[in-house]
């Protein structure tokens, strides 16, 4: 989720150098609130940053102004680039996974959501009717005269880009691809993409980049979809059909409150009912 100061234009990748990590060097401060635990998957998703690309998550020193603060602070959320100063990137309890980490640490490299992007609409529709209002601005579309897709198709594949049932408020999708075998692929990465390291290579000029062309991804197979059971004659029932397609957003904190209101079947939020035994006759 992206921490905004202002409302308003927003950018896929940022162009101007004020946002960007001199020399793509990134000083932080983890809170003493993780545990041993939360502290690997942090230390998993910097080493794959380093691994991919010529960004480096450093341990913050005196001499370091600008720098990340990680902590337990409110949900998931992280500013875009750099900020000035100390800035929050948040990965509470229900946001430690290794996919989740890296898509909050990817918006304090420097980018916004794949879903933002000014082209969207070529490729994506936005049902706003579904969405709750609340959530509007985490739609918005980007400013085409600052952003730069680094000459990069959209990519349905990329850690940032939402699912198809982000933030909605009925139960129904929220976005769907205008690839109609895409809108599933949406917001499943639990990995970085091919395009998003590309991207970051380029932005931080890690070395020469060629385009990547479609037909060179890896796409992944989709698994066929399995029908979700009839509950409908129970009291704990799912409120949508399509709760079979979202079993990964059960405990996700992004999607908890709306999996506990259209899925808890599926999910298993129900409260089993107490067994009662049969009196039996003396």
């Amino acid at each position: 989720m992206v921490k905004t100061r202002r409302k308003g234009t927003r950018r896929n990748g940022v162009i101007s150098g004020i946002k960007k990590w001199p020399s793509g060097r990134i000083p932080y401060v983890i809170s003493g609130q993780y545990s041993e635990r939360e502290r690997a998957v942090l230390a998993r998703s910097f080493q794959e940053y380093h691994r991919r690309t010529c960004v480096r998550f450093v341990a913050r020193t005196p001499l370091d102004r600008d720098y990340l603060y990680i902590g337990k602070i409110d949900g998931c959320f992280s500013d875009v680039g750099r900020a000035g100063g100390r800035q929050e990137l948040s990965l509470d309890d229900g946001c430690m996974q290794y996919d989740t980490a890296i898509h909050e640490l990817m918006h304090s490299v420097g980018f916004y959501h794949e879903h933002e992007r000014w082209d969207r609409d070529n490729h994506i529709t936005i049902l706003w009717q579904n969405i709750d209002k609340d959530a509007y601005d985490q739609f918005g579309k980007v400013d085409m005269s600052e952003s730069s897709y680094y000459g990069q198709m959209y990519d349905y594949f990329s850690i940032m880009h939402y699912d198809s049932l982000a933030f909605s408020k009925n139960g129904f999708e929220t976005m769907i691809a205008r690839r109609p075998e895409m809108t599933a692929v949406i917001g499943s990465a639990i990995d970085f993409s091919p395009i998003d390291i590309l991207k970051m290579n380029l932005m931080y000029q890690c070395g020469n980049r060629r385009a990547i062309k479609e037909e060179e991804l890896l796409v992944p197979s989709i698994p066929a979809p399995i029908p979700p059971v009839d509950f409908s004659k129970d009291e704990c029932v799912d409120k949508t059909n399509l709760c079979w397609r979202w079993l990964d957003r059960c405990s996700s904190f992004f999607f908890e409150k709306i999996m506990k209101e259209f899925c808890a079947r599926s999910c298993g939020f129900c409260t089993p009912k107490p067994f009662v035994f049969a009196k039996t006759a003396v």
